[in-house]
């Protein structure tokens, strides 16, 4: 009788540390798919009008120029933005479209950055000189 009770608590022993195992196997998973996506802030400033900012999260490794589109209409030639909800640049002021990541002019095109955790991305209007 004793060696019955003893092998029922060391199963249910054993099931426990199945269970227990499999439950955080479940949270690993489900956290590391949350660490995928991030969330990014897209504000647009067209010239003479109000910004518009939106935040949207993203796949990680997501480009600046992904981010827009999926926030924006935008109209873009050869990997330059030519206009944005309508607001087109002007080549003839020498209006164009700029952005910046985290306050700093953008190094690279739109196209080529990829967003990171928590960046804001500045798009604007400016007279190139």
């Amino acid at each position: 009788m004793k060696v019955k009770k003893l092998l029922f608590s060391l199963s249910m022993l054993l099931l426990s540390f199945v269970l227990i195992a499999c439950g955080n196997s479940a949270d690993n998973k489900s956290s590391s798919q949350e660490t995928k996506r991030i969330a990014i802030q897209v504000i647009v400033k067209p010239e003479g009008k109000e910004a518009s900012t939106k935040t949207v999260t993203v796949d990680k490794g997501t480009t600046a120029m992904e981010v827009l589109k999926k926030t924006h209409k935008v109209e873009e030639k050869d990997g330059f933005i030519t206009a944005i909800d309508g607001n087109k640049q002007d080549e003839e002021r020498k209006l164009y479209w700029m952005f910046k990541v985290n306050d700093e002019v953008a190094s690279k095109g739109a196209n080529k950055i990829k967003v990171k955790k928590d960046d804001k991305i500045e798009f604007y209007q400016e007279i190139y000189k």
